[in-house]
């Protein structure tokens, strides 16, 4: 019976013989926490609406001190590709230290005792031959050293079935014993080396397992106090808006109100103690690439090669070079920013030459010639917003006011008959005349209303529906709506499509028609409110059609027409749309025969010097067919003869020679020859007919040009 590693771990953790004398090494694979640790909170929050965060940490350290960033094992990848570092005032940064994480196969393979492939107990004792091992079986104990593992077939049962058993061969000072694994009930192994390293190969699969925080420590090193900043870029939520829009009274002429929230989350493991918040709207390319797991080429096997040694070579001397590379002292190399890579540098400076702990680090200064990314002058068509002084708890999420602007704004409605087919939609066209950049989130709207109390009217603010917007720039304008407008209805139903042959042409045998369609649309508005109703009505734009009228819509997108009409209250307001199409339609005129000519000549709209044309083809090609009628008449009368003839040859095979029968129906075989011959020539005649008539139809159209 095979027996799991497990086994082997169970004995192992409750064996005792062996090891009463020795200390086992701590396993490499544990972390040790350093004693040293420098304090560098959060200082600033770069949020992307992308799914991005760039967080900065600054701190004082004071000489050398270690400081000790937390991750989870999937953000790994990201701190490798981003982290930058600034030491200043001399300081340098030495090294920064992670765990690591080789392949779980590679790392237990370089262990004495391999488990990777999780062996069964006979492998693993197959592994640490010669190895000491203390066995007990029942009341027995067997000290000795592993000769080896075989196998033995056993009978067992009344059926005496046959199984496999494995066996342990152990030399011991009274001979070789044969120790049965299914007997053994402890193995302790007495090499002290040996133990330790499957302890550790243990512990390795137990790290891999481990999915929680992983320690990057980064050792700074220097004399005395100096200011340090770290900074990095992880996958954070993105950042949200939401929006609420106070409408005021319809009768009055003032401004709505428009309140935006930022809706935030700290799903780090830091507290963000009054930090500087930037919300960025931007979107900048990110990506994970794997640099945490060490990666190995393999490479190939290659024996070596058996041959007679070669005689001792000598060599001229060679020309000397010109130069040597220079060799850079990382011991020498000051705070004077040059140490590049963001490792060093006089990062806190401003541009008077003053240093500021609390000023926010840009990014150029963890990387020379490196925009920062908060200046939305530097990245493009990013806009941002800056919350200065944030708190905000780990694991905890917050809404942030960033909007509250008058805005202006038309009330209207807006009809979609893919949307709603009898009613618009309440809504208002907003415009954002402010210098924000509104991003894309639902939109709560708040209307103002009128309450009856007595011979009082209350006026207040209640709840109208939600809206969603899209990303408005500033100096842009956007439709909402958000709610159902059931004071007006709207009847679309009357539509109609026609298409008609305009005017043609011929131009080189090919006869060009032109055709107009046309699609057409009413709207019928009945407004049955009690105030006016300035109503937006959305129509589809239609592939290849041009708008006739009205002559100009009040906007258009890629898909949609927009029209605007105004309705008095309790009346109606009709909007006719239509749309025409000039489309072209080509006619090769040669192989049309005259029945389709015709058709085309009766049409109306053909100018009548291109209907005389018409004309001249369909006479010419009529004479091609009389000429093919007559000859194919004649060519089915000479068939007939020509069948009649091999009658009269077995009538005249089967007459007695030389009788009068026979002579008569020899003359009459004569006769039809002759109007065989007479036929084939008139058919003959016709095909010279044909193909002249033919070729002047053929000329007649390649030549004929009429407008």
């Amino acid at each position: 019976m095979k027996r799991s590693i497990l086994a082997v771990a169970l004995f192992l953790a409750v064996g005792s013989v062996g090891f009463g004398q020795t200390q086992v090494a701590a396993p490499a694979t544990q972390a040790v926490a350093p004693k040293n640790l420098a304090q560098v909170p959060v200082k600033r929050v770069v949020l992307f609406s992308s799914g991005v965060g760039f967080f900065e940490h600054q701190g004082v350290v004071n000489g050398n001190e270690i400081a000790e960033l937390r991750f989870k094992t999937e953000q790994i990848n990201d701190i490798l590709k981003s982290l930058v570092l600034s030491d200043r005032d001399g300081g340098q940064v030495r090294t920064v230290t992670y765990p690591s994480m080789d392949p779980l196969s590679r790392t237990l393979k370089s262990f004495q005792i391999d488990i990777s492939d999780n062996p069964p107990m006979s492998v693993l004792l197959n592994q640490i031959r010669g190895t000491k091992v203390s066995i007990i079986i029942g009341d027995d104990k067997v000290e000795g050293t592993i000769l080896g593992v075989e196998s033995k077939e056993r009978v067992v049962g009344k059926e005496e079935k046959v199984v496999e058993t494995w066996t342990v061969n152990v030399i011991t000072p009274t001979g070789i014993r044969s120790v049965p694994l299914d007997d053994v009930r402890k193995l302790d192994i007495q090499d002290p080396t040996l133990q330790n390293e499957l302890t550790q190969a243990l512990q390795a699969l137990v790290q891999v397992r481990d999915k929680d925080k992983k320690p990057v420590l980064v050792n700074f090193d220097g004399q005395g106090q100096r200011h340090v900043a770290m900074g990095y870029v992880v996958e954070t939520p993105i950042w949200k808006t939401t929006y609420r829009l106070i409408l005021p009274d319809p009768t009055s002429r003032d401004t709505a109100k428009l309140l935006g929230w930022a809706v935030i989350e700290n799903q780090t493991d830091n507290d963000w103690n009054e930090v500087s918040l930037d919300l960025v709207g931007g979107r900048p390319l990110a990506f994970i690439e794997n640099l945490y797991q060490p990666l190995y080429v393999p490479r190939p096997v290659i024996n070596p090669r058996v041959q007679a040694s070669l005689r001792p070579q000598t060599y001229d001397r060679g020309m000397d070079a010109s130069t040597s590379p220079p060799q850079i002292d990382l011991q020498k190399v000051t705070a004077s920013g040059n140490t590049g890579g963001g490792m060093g540098g006089a990062l806190f400076t401003d541009a008077s030459g003053a240093k500021a702990a609390d000023q926010p680090i840009s990014a150029s200064d963890f990387g020379l010639g490196v925009s920062s990314i908060a200046t939305t002058s530097k990245i493009g068509q990013a806009f941002h917003y800056n919350v200065d002084k944030v708190t905000l708890a780990r694991q905890r999420s917050a809404m942030i006011p960033i909007i509250t602007e008058p805005v202006e704004f038309d009330r209207v409605s807006i009809y979609n008959a893919s949307a709603l087919q009898h009613n618009p939609l309440l809504g208002v066209r907003l415009k954002n005349k402010t210098d924000k950049y509104l991003l894309s989130g639902p939109v709560a709207v708040l209307d103002t209303t009128h309450t009856k109390v007595g011979e009082n009217e209350l006026i207040g603010t209640a709840y109208a529906g939600d809206a969603s917007i899209d990303d408005v720039p500033a100096g842009q304008e956007r439709l909402l709506s958000y709610a159902v407008d059931q004071e007006v209805l709207i009847d679309s139903t009357h539509h109609g499509e026609s298409s008609e042959l305009v005017t043609g042409s011929i131009v080189k045998g090919v006869l060009h028609l032109k055709f107009k369609s046309e699609i057409t649309q009413d709207y019928v508005v009945d407004n049955k409110g009690a105030h006016e109703k300035s109503v937006v009505l959305e129509h589809p734009v239609s592939e290849h059609f041009e708008l006739m009228e009205p002559a100009k819509p009040l906007e258009k997108t890629d898909t949609m027409y927009r029209f605007s009409v105004v309705v008095p209250p309790k009346k109606q307001t009709l909007l006719h749309v239509r749309q025409e199409w000039l489309r072209g339609e080509e006619v090769a005129l040669l192989p049309l025969d005259t029945v389709t000519l015709e058709t085309y000549f009766r049409q109306g709209p053909i100018p009548k010097t291109v209907k005389d044309a018409l004309a001249a083809i369909i006479h010419k090609k009529g004479e091609v067919w009389d000429f093919q009628e007559q000859k194919q008449h004649k060519a089915n009368e000479r068939t007939l003869l020509l069948e009649e003839e091999g009658n009269l040859r077995e009538n005249i095979k089967v007459l007695a020679a030389g009788s009068k029968s026979q002579q008569d129906q020899m003359n009459e075989l004569i006769a039809r020859e002759e109007n065989v011959k007479r036929l084939s020539g008139e058919i003959k005649e016709l095909d010279s007919q044909i193909a002249k008539s033919t070729a002047e139809l053929n000329k007649l159209i390649s030549e004929l040009n009429v407008e």
